[in-house]
């Protein structure tokens, strides 16, 4: 008795990650931003703003290069499929979802950054 193919191969399971890789940058920005936020606020007291903001945009800034790229360089995913095994609309789908997700992951990511300048930084912890 053999066993049964699994139905999806470590390349499609990798193909979608990178698909979803705008999401994954967008929540890692956020778990990074305000658990720095709580860290900074709660141990640095009075001295926090600073600190807080300079992450803040440091964060941010690295989180919308990364989105920018993902939108404006999609050939990355091409080289996840070297044997062309796949035909080209499904490639074109893959890397059509990866702009899209990473577009509103953009915005995402600029809302929360953007946040920062009106809102204080520990006012709610403080």
């Amino acid at each position: 008795m053999t066993t049964p193919k699994p139905e999806f191969s470590e390349k499609f399971i990798g193909i979608s990650m990178f698909a979803l890789a705008g999401p994954f940058i967008w929540v890692l920005h956020f778990a990074v931003v305000y658990g720095v936020q709580h860290i900074a606020c709660v141990t640095l007291k009075d001295r926090a703003d600073f600190w807080v903001a300079a992450s803040i945009v440091a964060v941010t800034v690295v989180a919308l290069v990364a989105l920018l790229l993902l939108i404006l360089k999609p050939d990355v995913l091409k080289s996840l499929d070297k044997n062309q095994m796949r035909p080209a609309n499904i490639k074109a789908f893959f890397i059509g979802m990866m702009r899209l997700l990473a577009f509103l992951s953009f915005f995402a990511v600029l809302w929360s950054g953007i946040a920062l300048f009106f809102m204080p930084a520990c006012g709610s912890l403080a």
